[in-house]
């Protein structure tokens, strides 16, 4: 006899009905939908996603499409939805007086879906840096952005079809290099970092659903910091943000109260600044400061081991080779650290030893990122440079977009996002 369900009562009906259109749901939201990238160097600042292969030479000729983003703006895209985000910043220099702007493009076409401005007055800021360097982040409910300025910073929510959810005021900053703090949203909480020189420093969480303040720890920092947060599972199933600063070290602090769980102060007094972000690499935190013509530091701690004076235990640390801008990508148990003067060595996660070393050439702002054992970097001028993870040192290609580039790419299992300094493409990765 076939075996089968059928209602007899009108929960059961319900239950049903109910089933129906979650599976309904999940295959609909499936479709084309992108929300692994929903951040900075993708999941967890990882820089790593499943998917097919990148290409080993991509040149404009072969972007699925190419649109032009109206401003300037060092801002990584994100993927949020079926749209790919950016911001962009338009302004006068002699009144000082300007534009941002977010940006939804889809996902599949490149069409403008919509567009969110807000006015802004400019401020002094690094040449390299602008005024839209802050990555926004997206989860299944919304976008997030965070603008920062001397009179008033602000993170906004968005839902997926630009409707402004919420508007919360973060505070005032400043600070002589300008401002590029990107927050993340994680378990229905957004968190950013929000260290300046001028006025008060703190970390932040606040809710993604009304953007209510959860918690704020303070800060004593005299010093900017653009390093993006990540998170930390602990053995225990404790969950810890993890930040990293260059006169405040790397600290890991409570998702759910903001309370500091561990702190080392491992990069010095030197003159110095932390931009590339912490990365996770199972039971370990990786990150570095520095500056790019002085002492750069990086460091691995172990936090699930902590001492009575609330230190992680220090796996190793290396001062050789150690990127500034770039963030590390960690891959198959080693560590792989493309700097910016295009120099890039592999280390074991398991010792902190240097496997290979190698020479790119060129000046890289971007982050590396990976799909499978291919790791892909681009650097100012628009050389994309791809190598294969392994052993030993091997380029798999090199190629020219012919347009400067400063943020990092932004991929789905079935594309890469490139931002330039004029515009946005797309490009299919290969059929594995």
């Amino acid at each position: 006899m076939e075996n089968r369900f059928i209602p007899e009562s009108l929960s059961e009906v319900k239950l049903v009905i109910n089933l129906i259109a979650v599976i309904l749901t999940l295959i609909i939201t499936s479709d084309g939908m992108g929300t692994d990238w929903g951040r900075f160097r993708g999941p967890n600042a990882s820089g790593v996603i499943s998917g097919n292969e990148i290409p080993t030479k991509i040149e404009k000729a072969d972007a699925v499409w190419d649109v032009a983003v109206a401003g300037k703006g060092n801002s990584s895209p994100i993927i949020g939805g079926t749209n790919v985000y950016v911001t962009a910043a338009q302004f006068n220099a002699e009144t000082k007086e300007g534009v941002r702007t977010l940006f939804a493009y889809s996902l599949s076409t490149g069409k403008l879906e919509w567009k969110y401005e807000a006015p802004f007055t400019t401020y002094k800021t690094n040449k390299r840096n602008g005024f839209a360097s802050s990555s926004p982040c997206a989860d299944a409910e919304g976008i997030y952005v965070f603008w920062q300025a001397e009179h008033e910073s602000v993170l906004i929510a968005f839902d997926h079809s630009g409707k402004k959810r919420w508007l919360y005021k973060v505070g005032q900053f400043g600070a002589g290099t300008g401002a590029a703090t990107s927050p993340i949203v994680h378990n229905g909480v957004v968190v950013l970092s929000h260290d300046n020189e001028k006025f008060e420093s703190f970390l932040l969480a606040v809710s993604a659903k009304d953007g209510s303040r959860l918690w704020q720890t303070v800060r004593k920092t005299q010093r900017t910091g653009y390093a993006t947060p990540a998170v930390f599972q602990t053995n225990s199933g404790k969950t810890q943000i993890v930040f990293s600063h260059s006169y405040q070290g790397m600290v890991g602090v409570d998702f759910e109260t903001g309370k500091i769980v561990w702190q080392n102060i491992v990069f010095g007094d030197h003159n110095q600044r932390a931009v590339g972000s912490p990365v996770i690499a199972d039971d370990q935190v990786i990150a570095a400061s520095g500056f790019t013509n002085g002492v750069r530091t990086l460091v691995s701690l172990k936090p699930d081991k902590i001492n009575n004076s609330h230190q992680a235990a220090e796996h190793f640390r290396t001062t050789r080779n150690v990127p500034h801008c770039p963030t590390p990508i960690a891959l198959y148990g080693s560590l792989y650290c493309w700097t910016d003067r295009g120099i890039l060595s592999c280390l074991d996660l398991s010792s902190g030893q240097q496997k290979w070393l190698a020479r790119i050439g060129g000046e890289f702002f971007c982050s590396p990122v990976a799909v499978g054992k291919r790791i892909l970097s681009i650097d100012r001028n628009g050389a994309v440079v791809v190598v294969a993870a392994g052993e030993k040192f091997k380029e798999l290609g090199r190629s020219e977009l012919e347009v400067g580039v400063m943020a990092t790419p932004a991929l789905t299992d079935e594309a890469i996002f490139i931002r330039t300094e004029k515009g946005l493409l797309r490009f299919n990765l290969e059929t594995n």
